[in-house]
């Protein structure tokens, strides 16, 4: 899993890639840390997919502008919109398994 470079970086790779997705966390967070490892095995088989690790205290106005308030979030964007968002306590295994419905529609495979 990639973390984020700069508030720019996150813009070019939305306007770019066919499905994004986003963990904002926080340094003390350990539930992100968790999040941040199973996603980052997750990317490994589908590469085609973009996934950024969003520290929260880094990066604060991006927060505000995308409404994000509570950690961990997960933001999924296809084609640049946003399709899925979780906060606080929620089903990893649900979001993944949405990402994969999306890349079969998209016509985006697995690596094999």
């Amino acid at each position: 899993m990639e973390k984020l470079k700069n508030q720019e970086n996150f813009y070019e790779h939305l306007a770019c890639e066919q499905v994004m997705a986003v963990l904002f966390g926080s340094h003390s967070c350990g539930p992100c840390s968790a999040i941040s490892r199973r996603m980052g095995l997750w990317q490994e088989e589908h590469p085609h997919v973009r996934c950024l690790y969003v520290p929260v205290e880094e990066f604060p106005q991006l927060c505000g502008q995308l409404g994000v308030f509570t950690v961990p979030t997960v933001l999924v964007y296809v084609q640049g919109k946003l399709t899925l968002r979780e906060s606080g306590y929620f089903s990893l295994d649900q979001i993944l398994h949405g990402m994969e419905k999306y890349c079969r529609i998209l016509g985006m495979n697995a690596a094999e």
